[in-house]
């Protein structure tokens, strides 16, 4: 057997082999006897077909299979002589087999990139300010002390204020001379083009934003027919984009958030005392900042190597890890309520951003897994059940250690789990070594 390897692309390499006819008569003749053993032919029993019409007859068949089989015998070697570790096997060409000539093909592997681990200690980290201040927990608390408000209607000549809910009469038209009704611009949009009896309340994010500050100030029985709406050009129907519209809004009735005191506030929220809740929740806050800092930190570590090394990765990871992508993205547009309209309207620049992602992840990860190799970082069994510990924790019950030990060896992923692990520790490290 003989090989030639060069380079095809940044991190693939077009391995050609050839297998003189000598080295493929043992696979050939296995070939030939188990189709001889197996093959049915009209006229012939079983195990009896003529060799000269068994390879007349089943010519392509038994072609295919001695591809099939001399591939799987001299790819591996040629790898092992060749010394190459793959990543990947992208594509085979130029496969040709003859019992004559021998057997020849091609193969475009994937290797892992070779680059210079770039400079990792002594990065220079910008500290950030984790300190929790009196007034935030105070505004946090009296946040949270609305979540126990009670709402009660409105008293004769009071006016809307921020957080009161509001049942309000409402109906659009396009801000032109004709006054064009929303209703004959976008008709299947029905909340956009008016309500009655709409009930909303006056907080960021509710309704339209410009609808909800003109209500502050009004009564009960009050109309405004003069409300200015801009739709945005992005999220909005493709009718109404970047459009200019007014809204006639009157008010039917609203109810008013009545706050609890102290002592029911305390009482609601099943706490000691308002100290003991207060003292709860700068601890929360305190860890919350923590927590937000060290994620600063490690963001700045990796823009900081990222920049340090730029090298090609191979293109099946990318493409792997730009899946993983894009499945999160369509997880988040159901929450987040983005229409298909708006993700097929910017399907280039997704795909752009989620292979950019993707690219610097796997680069990451390299960069990484080059900085444990170098600092003889290893992921211990104690690190892998820290792990699974930490995840289990955070399912809700929903899984134990146990299943996720026993969902690793079944895809067989412990190897890559163990992997992370060495890269996180690494990136640990990195942290630790920074000025």
């Amino acid at each position: 057997m003989t090989f030639e390897k060069k380079e095809s692309s940044p991190c693939v390499i077009a391995l050609s082999v050839k297998a003189e006819a000598e080295e493929i008569q043992a696979q050939y003749k296995k070939v030939l006897n188990a189709f001889l053993r197996e093959a049915s032919l009209p006229g012939f029993r079983k195990g009896k077909i003529p060799m000269a019409i068994l390879k007349q007859k089943f010519q392509k068949e038994i072609t295919n299979e001695c591809q099939h089989a001399c591939f799987n015998e001299f790819y591996p070697k040629a790898l092992k002589e060749a010394g190459i570790v793959p990543v990947n096997l992208q594509n085979v060409t130029d496969v040709l087999f003859t019992p004559e000539t021998g057997f020849s093909f091609t193969a475009l592997v994937e290797v892992k990139p070779d680059f210079e681990l770039p400079k990792y200690k002594k990065l220079a980290i910008k500290a950030g300010d984790t300190t929790v201040k009196d007034e935030q927990v105070t505004e946090r608390l009296e946040s949270f002390r609305k979540a126990f408000a009670k709402f009660e209607d409105a008293k004769e000549g009071e006016t809307i204020a921020d957080g009161d809910f509001v049942q309000v009469d409402y109906v659009g038209a396009l801000d032109d001379k004709a006054k064009t009704p929303l209703a004959e611009v976008v008709p299947d949009q029905k909340a956009v083009c008016g309500g009655t009896g709409f009930w909303t309340q006056l907080e960021e994010g509710r309704f339209v934003p410009e609808i909800l500050e003109a209500l502050k100030g009004m009564k009960i029985g009050e109309t405004k027919d003069d409300v200015k709406v801009k739709f945005p050009k992005d999220n909005a129907p493709e009718a109404l984009k970047g459009k200019k519209c007014v809204y006639t809004v009157t008010v039917k009735a609203f109810r008013r958030r009545a706050l609890p005191d102290d002592k029911a506030f305390v009482e609601a929220a099943k706490a000691e005392s308002l100290d003991a809740l207060r003292a709860q929740f700068r601890a929360q806050m305190e860890k919350d900042a923590q927590a937000a800092e060290l994620e600063n930190r490690k963001n700045q570590a990796i823009e900081l190597l990222l920049k340090k090394a730029d090298f090609a990765v191979p293109p099946s990871l990318v493409a792997r890890q730009t899946q993983s992508y894009l499945q999160e993205l369509a997880q988040r547009a159901q929450y987040q309520g983005m229409t298909a309209e708006y993700i097929e309207k910017n399907r280039d620049k997704i795909l752009a951003d989620a292979e950019s992602n993707a690219t610097r992840q796997v680069r990451l990860s390299y960069i990484l897994l080059g900085i444990a190799k170098e600092e003889k970082i290893e992921a211990s069994d104690a690190d892998v059940t820290a792990g699974l510990e930490k995840i289990a924790a955070g399912s809700n019950g929903q899984t134990t250690v146990e299943d996720l030990r026993k969902q690793l060896a079944e895809q067989d992923q412990e190897a890559l789990y163990r992997e992370q692990i060495r890269a996180e520790k690494a990136l640990d490290l990195v942290l630790a070594e920074a000025k």
